[in-house]
């Protein structure tokens, strides 16, 4: 879904264009502002795909807030509107900020060509990245989503290049969508509050796969508890005692649940079983150590609560298809490029 800002001081023009725009169900909008310096804002603290921008607003006019807007974000697409026919001088001073202009009042006809040629235009691998995690959440399958997570991130690389500021705009766009469709129930709730992510967090692969483990593990953690609300103070538990020797025996003691039947809602709702959650759990940890510290196999593995590290390699390379050691070779040699 694409995240609509509407910018205009005219309360109809608002209306119109939202009225209009939610036509089509593949556009959503996020905010609607009066002036250009609520609309610079706006792009800044939220993920938004297309602003519709008066050209002529109290303050800054909406030529300056486009200018300013590209600067910070030029994935965003500006479309202008006038209620002049000026459409070839506005162009000629916004070649690169604004999209193209569009003439009030507009017109449903005129409008929908706009959206689908946006939406044609769009269609990009993006889409696909997208709709692979949300199958995972509706298969309810969070084994296939581990194993799949490390391919996805190296496709969603191969699409932005090292194009930092697409890079935070693709995984903002694709936490979003998914936060938005899995979420409905709160529509306000926004994938940089929850987590945050910058430059520094996408500079790197492995770093970006630890963002979006955490954004997945949320949402299939959301959609258990809405089947199951008993599941919320096993998640709890487990998120609270992560770093310690924690089993199933330990879990059903202090959740006062019975082993067979969290056994059953458990799988049914991630398709694994409680001991293979937590040790991805454990593993996600691990790599984020192995990433930011210089502690050695033995320190981590006993710093999450294995008590052999010989314990902790084995369960790793079970999961990961490689060994610890390379692992952190492979960490070592990326950061050092």
């Amino acid at each position: 879904m694409y995240r609509v800002l509407i910018a205009d001081d005219d309360i109809l023009m608002q209306e119109a264009l939202k009225i209009l725009i939610s036509r089509d169900e593949s556009f959503q909008i996020v905010q609607v502002v009066g002036s250009g310096d609520s609309a610079v804002k706006a792009c800044r603290e939220d993920a938004i795909d297309i602003v519709f921008m008066d050209m002529l607003m109290p303050g800054m006019t909406g030529l300056e807030a486009s200018r300013m807007i590209h600067q910070s974000n030029p994935e965003i697409t500006i479309y202008m509107l006038s209620a002049f026919s000026s459409h070839v001088f506005i162009r000629s001073m916004a070649r690169d900020e604004v999209k193209d202009v569009l003439e009030k009042p507009v017109t449903w006809a005129h409008l929908k060509k706009v959206l689908e040629n946006y939406k044609t235009n769009h269609e990009d691998t993006v889409m696909t990245h997208q709709e692979e995690l949300a199958i995972f959440l509706r298969q309810k399958d969070f084994g296939e989503f581990y194993r799949s997570l490390s391919g996805i991130i190296d496709q969603i690389y191969e699409l932005a290049g090292e194009d930092s500021a697409r890079l935070i705009k693709l995984f903002t766009y694709i936490g979003q969508n998914l936060l938005d469709t899995r979420m409905v129930y709160d529509e306000n709730i926004q994938i940089g509050e929850l987590f945050p992510i910058n430059e520094a967090l996408i500079s790197d692969r492995k770093t970006s796969e630890l963002w979006l483990f955490r954004v997945m593990d949320y949402l299939f953690q959301q959609n258990s508890i809405n089947r199951y609300p008993l599941l919320e103070n096993i998640f709890l538990y487990i998120e609270n005692h992560i770093k310690e020797d924690i089993t199933l025996n330990t879990i059903i003691e202090n959740c006062a649940i019975s082993q067979g039947y969290l056994s059953r809602i458990f799988r049914e709702q991630l398709n694994v079983s409680v001991t293979e959650y937590i040790h991805m759990k454990k593993l996600h940890l691990a790599k984020g150590y192995f990433y930011f510290t210089e502690d050695s196999i033995a320190d981590v593995a006993y710093r999450l609560g294995y008590n052999e590290s010989s314990y902790f390699s084995k369960v790793f390379k079970k999961y990961e298809k490689i060994t610890v050691k390379q692992y952190r070779m492979e960490t070592r040699k990326k950061r050092s490029l």
